[in-house]
């Protein structure tokens, strides 16, 4: 990731469920060098992303959300800047022809996840200044 080193690296996290998107949020603000965020509005979400685009290293969004769906959301993502990678988790049975229509899902998970894998893979997709410090 390309810029300060001093800044964390931002990660979203998008879904219609308070309860989830803050179980996640708690689990994801473990990981050293990020900030995460918390959006039950994907329109929200989007806005915040449009402002700070250049800090974000990844975008995990809920498919069924009111308003814009996970895929719409991530593909917006992609075209503003197709660098931060992109999650899609869902409880319900996703068809391929989604992913392979939009080209904007970098990782698919299914709900229910644990919250270790959730973080591990959230890890294992983005690179952060105290990370590449470490090293």
């Amino acid at each position: 990731m390309d810029g300060p080193e001093n800044f964390p690296v931002f990660v979203s996290v998008v879904d219609d469920e308070e309860d989830l998107v803050y179980l996640f949020r708690d689990a994801l603000s473990q990981i050293p060098g990020v900030s995460v965020l918390a959006f039950t509005d994907p329109k929200l979400a989007l806005a915040h992303f449009e402002t700070n685009h250049e800090k974000y290293g990844l975008v995990l969004s809920d498919y069924r959300m009111p308003a814009m769906t996970g895929v719409d959301l991530l593909k917006k993502v992609k075209e503003i800047n197709p660098e931060v990678k992109r999650i899609l988790i869902s409880a319900f049975d996703v068809g391929d022809e989604i992913f392979s229509s939009c080209n904007c899902v970098d990782v698919f998970l299914q709900k229910p996840i644990s919250m270790t894998d959730l973080a591990s893979n959230v890890r294992s997709h983005i690179e952060t200044p105290t990370v590449k410090e470490a090293t």
